[in-house]
């Protein structure tokens, strides 16, 4: 069994991202993510079965780290519903201001979910999650809106996708944005 090089596997999450930003899903082939991360073909396969599996893989992985530091936002909050929204809201801003590459990687996988296998369209939101343990608080509650899971998702989603299209938002604009959105899901 060949030992795990973390170096390589780097280089290739780093590459995807790159090509992606830079290329498109469309145009990422596995031979362009070996030769940008200076590895061979065949060391992908060490590390992944297929391009879906690569793709679905580096999505859990960079979802994971931008949900790093959520728990903490979510705790100072517990008590209020609308609280962990806006939380959650503003955290994804936050994460996206501070990591706009591996954010928008994300949001064009998650805008793609053909691209990826059942696991990676399910990560994340599982009830063992705090995103999804927030979203079945949510939708057991009778004062909000019924709505699917992916009718809330998208609906958080909205002040990132803004920042995706105009990046130089002001905070002032983003406020009312989830002002509006906590608004729209009540019910």
């Amino acid at each position: 069994m060949r030992k795990i090089d973390e170096q390589k596997k780097l280089n290739i999450t780093q590459a995807v991202i790159d090509l992606v930003e830079q290329d498109g899903l469309t145009n990422l082939t596995t031979a362009k993510v070996a030769r940008v991360a200076g590895v061979s073909p065949a060391t992908l396969y060490i590390y992944y079965q297929d391009k879906t599996d690569m793709l679905s893989r580096i999505y859990e992985i960079v979802k994971d780290e931008l949900h790093d530091g959520l728990v903490s936002a979510l705790e100072m909050v517990i008590d209020d519903l609308d609280q962990q929204i806006r939380a959650v809201i503003k955290f994804s801003v936050q994460q996206y201001r501070k990591y706009p590459r591996e954010a928008r990687f994300v949001q064009t996988l998650w805008n793609n979910p053909e691209l990826l296998d059942d696991h990676a369209r399910e990560y994340g939101t599982e009830l063992d999650t705090v995103l999804g343990q927030l979203f079945q608080t949510i939708l057991n509650s009778a004062n909000y809106a019924a709505l699917s899971e992916s009718a809330f998702e998208l609906l958080l989603a909205t002040p990132t996708q803004l920042l995706l299209r105009k990046p130089e938002v002001q905070d002032k604009e983003i406020e009312t944005l989830i002002e509006v959105i906590i608004r729209a899901i009540h019910a």
